[in-house]
């Protein structure tokens, strides 16, 4: 299962309000059309009312958050998190 620290948490909930999605809406987290550093497909976020039919979901900290279906088991275990990056911006990272 995917843990989703505090700090991540209220990250994720101030973006939510800026983009003015709806009180019951989630957090999606879908495969990115970006590739990392290493190549490797980036995992992104939007904000979605219901989960797609073969999305995970489940809540936390007060958020719902639904997995896109091929990212449940790459992230099974890990922890959604955030970090400081340049000039004192934070980010997603996951652990």
């Amino acid at each position: 299962m995917l843990t989703v620290t505090k700090e991540a948490a209220a990250f994720l909930k101030v973006a939510k309000a800026a983009e003015g999605a709806t009180r019951g809406a989630g957090i999606r987290l879908r495969r990115g059309a970006i590739l990392d550093e290493s190549g490797k497909p980036s995992v992104g976020f939007t904000f979605s009312n219901e989960p797609d039919p073969e999305d995970w979901e489940f809540e936390q900290q007060g958020l719902r958050i639904f997995v896109e279906g091929v990212l449940v088991e790459p992230l099974d275990g890990r922890t959604l998190d955030v970090r400081d990056a340049d000039e004192g911006q934070l980010q997603l990272v996951f652990r």
